[in-house]
């Protein structure tokens, strides 16, 4: 039997502590609360303190020897309350899993025992539980890491997972680095940071590029962070675009799906230009390998004309 296999049947098997015996069939104790429950109560408990009761604190708990439900589910929390209670203390402890949580202030995550306590057993993962919860008041969050949430749904469950990254080996590979608990939360965390930082961006470039200007399917950008699929999806078949690392031009999947690419526009550019060998890119300067757009041999007025004539023609 794998590993996952046996803390799925763990899993079970501490559940059926917490049902009890009717007419020989196992019923839900009427005492159990809802998961989903624990978590609001816990987090408007947070919110209650407020201000004026500084001295009250807040704590987060999991299980030593973390794994990937137990990190991930610390970190998001943390995460998600670093910005919205800075008046609240919040503490974060890690304790043998066989310890029962019972106090209204502590909220175990990835843990069973006690009454405040949750594990995400409808979901399959405690982290599945938050997703499901603190997606309810933020929706980036359902955003960002409903598909992390699947994963964990499967993998903290004991059953089969095809995705390429499995996190649970992310916090694998910690481990095998010596990392402590608490520093494996705390890369968790930068990984939940960092995805909810790029999704805002994301939304910003979005909104950027609903005003770019779009003329006979070509849009022209510049000094300005878009998001190429927004243009392409208005109408843009080809994007020509100038910062203060170069120039380039973008073309849409639909054109080079119609047989067409830009080393069509090879011998029309000038000679210090790169053009990606599949097409879809050519470019002077790009972040990577910064230039000057001034020196690229070509205005952007001239290149935008000689992209459109090119679009126009094809």
């Amino acid at each position: 039997m794998t590993s996952c296999s046996v803390h799925g049947l763990t899993n079970r098997l501490m559940l059926s502590t917490k049902n009890k015996q009717v007419n020989g069939s196992v019923e839900p104790d009427s005492s159990y609360r809802n998961e989903g429950e624990l978590v609001n109560d816990w987090l408007d408990r947070g919110v209650r303190l407020g201000p004026a009761k500084k001295q009250r604190f807040i704590v987060l708990r999991t299980h030593k020897h973390v794994d990937a439900d137990a990190a991930f589910s610390a970190a998001l929390m943390m995460e998600f309350l670093h910005d919205r209670s800075q008046s609240i203390g919040l503490t974060l402890e890690f304790v043998p899993a066989s310890y029962a949580t019972d106090a209204p202030h502590i909220l175990a995550v990835d843990m069973l025992e006690g009454r405040n306590a949750v594990k995400g057993l409808e979901q399959g993962s405690a982290f599945g539980l938050l997703v499901d919860v603190l997606g309810k008041q933020d929706e980036l969050i359902e955003v960002c890491f409903r598909q992390w949430a699947e994963q964990l749904n499967l993998t903290d469950s004991g059953n089969k997972c095809d995705d390429r990254v499995i996190l649970a080996e992310l916090v694998s590979a910690w481990k095998a680095n010596k990392l402590s608990d608490k520093n494996i939360v705390n890369r968790a965390r930068e990984l939940i940071r960092g995805k909810l930082l790029v999704e805002k961006w994301r939304n910003e470039r979005q909104t950027d590029s609903q005003d770019v200007p779009i003329v006979s399917s070509v849009a022209i950008v510049v000094d300005k962070r878009i998001d190429r699929i927004t243009l392409f999806k208005r109408g843009a078949k080809a994007i020509v675009q100038q910062s203060d690392c170069g120039m380039c031009i973008h073309l849409s999947r639909k054109i080079m799906d119609k047989g067409h690419n830009l080393t069509e526009l090879k011998h029309s550019l000038p000679e210090s230009w790169f053009v990606h060998p599949s097409g879809f890119l050519a470019a002077f300067g790009t972040p990577k390998a910064p230039r000057d757009p001034a020196e690229s041999g070509i205005p952007i007025e001239a290149l935008f004309i000689l992209v459109q004539n090119w679009i126009g023609g094809i």
